[in-house]
């Protein structure tokens, strides 16, 4: 069975069985930085990095501690992954102001898709893939989370280029 490496993933969980989970807060499968993780020895990997200094929810990007020790994430992230061979995915929060530079610098194919941004090195089709509609207003802080939208497209993406 093909390895998978789920980078800076939070709480979230995938249907694919060998996945290595690693955050930068949790590290829940392996010790340290997501981004001095040795990336070798994985068939694909996924990569959903702190969302808040990109959120245009996030009125406080400027000021939040968070938000400025976890901005870099996203941009070094893409980076990590442009140059392996192998399949990858990156996912984030729509907001193309705040993302317009990464976007502009990054050899990954960019899509938009529901309330995401996806940076990946294949072309991948997302139509069709479930997507709930919600007010996330009305969401706690944990459901306002990519959650199932997100993980509908990992394992869509993992599927289509490990179990094919």
């Amino acid at each position: 069975m093909k390895k998978v490496l789920y980078l800076a993933s939070g709480k979230g969980r995938l249907a694919y069985p060998n996945v290595v989970y690693q955050d930068k807060f949790i590290k829940r499968d392996l010790g340290g930085d997501m981004l001095e993780v040795d990336l070798s020895g994985y068939d694909l990997i996924v990569a959903s990095p702190p969302c808040n200094f990109y959120s245009r929810a996030n009125y406080r990007r400027y000021t939040s501690k968070y938000s400025q020790e976890t901005k870099h994430l996203l941009p070094e992230t893409i980076k990590m992954l442009e140059r392996l061979k192998i399949p990858v995915i990156v996912e984030n929060v729509r907001n193309p102001n705040l993302l317009k530079d990464i976007i502009a610098n990054t050899k990954l194919f960019y899509y938009e898709y529901g309330r995401h941004v996806y940076f990946t090195n294949r072309i991948f089709e997302f139509n069709g893939i479930k997507q709930e509609l919600d007010n996330i207003q009305d969401k706690s802080v944990i459901e306002r989370q990519g959650g199932n939208n997100v993980n509908n497209v990992f394992n869509e993406f993992i599927k289509t280029f490990l179990e094919e």
